[in-house]
């Protein structure tokens, strides 16, 4: 599989109903936001939920605005000025890593976390 392959993969398993950013799919892939939204822009299939990959703010492309807004309506997630309501509908992340991985295999992202008691503070 390539690398547009598993963010669409990832892009897959994200309930209706919730949103990701690009990041957090980047974090998951061990690739950058820009990457993702990159694969989204350009990948040409019909059973991808694209909408439900917003900015980290909520936001989208301007010129899919109009596009996204039904979708997220009638999956239940609040927009207000064009932006998906990320900070209540953003997906689970863990449960989004623990369903790639399944998938997929090991993600070089969706690792456990470091040991931040071992940080200089």
């Amino acid at each position: 599989m390539t690398l547009a392959d598993d963010v669409v993969s990832v892009v897959r398993l994200v309930p209706p109903g919730r949103v990701v950013a690009y990041g957090d799919v980047a974090e998951l892939l061990g690739t950058s936001p820009r990457i993702v939204g990159r694969v989204m822009a350009t990948y040409e299939a019909d059973d991808v939920p694209w909408w439900r990959v917003v900015r980290a703010d909520g936001g989208i492309a301007d010129h899919l605005v109009d596009r996204a807004v039904p979708h997220w309506r009638e999956e239940g997630v609040p927009a207000v000025d064009g932006r998906a309501g990320i900070r209540r509908h953003r997906a689970d992340l863990s449960a989004l890593a623990d369903a790639a991985e399944s998938l997929m295999g090991p993600l070089p992202g969706a690792g456990e976390l470091p040991d931040l008691g071992s940080v200089a503070r």
